[in-house]
C-alpha cells in the first residue's frame, strides 16, 4: 500500500463524503470501476486512495490506514 499525506487522505475523503459515501457500508460497495461515477474529479491517486480506504474500512484497520502501514503485512504479523 502506498503511503499517502495527510492532505491527500483529507482532500479525498471529503470527495468521498460529498458524493455521499459516508457510511461503513456505503465504503464497502465500492469498486474501481465505478469511482468515475462516484466522483469525476478523482485523480488516479486518489482512486487508489479511495480502495485502499475501502479495504481499511473492511478489515476494519482504520488506524493502520491512516498510518501508512499494508494493513496486509499487518495481518500476517499477527499470525
Amino acid at each position: 500500500m502506498k503511503r499517502y499525506t495527510t492532505i491527500q487522505i483529507l482532500k479525498t475523503l471529503d470527495k468521498l463524503f460529498e458524493s455521499g459515501y459516508t457510511t461503513t457500508n456505503k465504503i464497502r460497495t465500492i469498486k474501481w470501476e465505478n469511482l468515475d461515477q462516484i466522483n469525476k474529479k478523482f485523480t488516479p491517486v486518489e482512486k487508489s486512495l479511495v480502495m485502499d480506504f475501502r479495504d481499511a474500512v473492511a478489515k476494519r484497520k482504520i488506524i493502520e490506514f491512516l498510518a501508512g502501514i499494508d494493513i496486509d503485512e499487518e495481518s500476517e504479523k499477527k499470525q
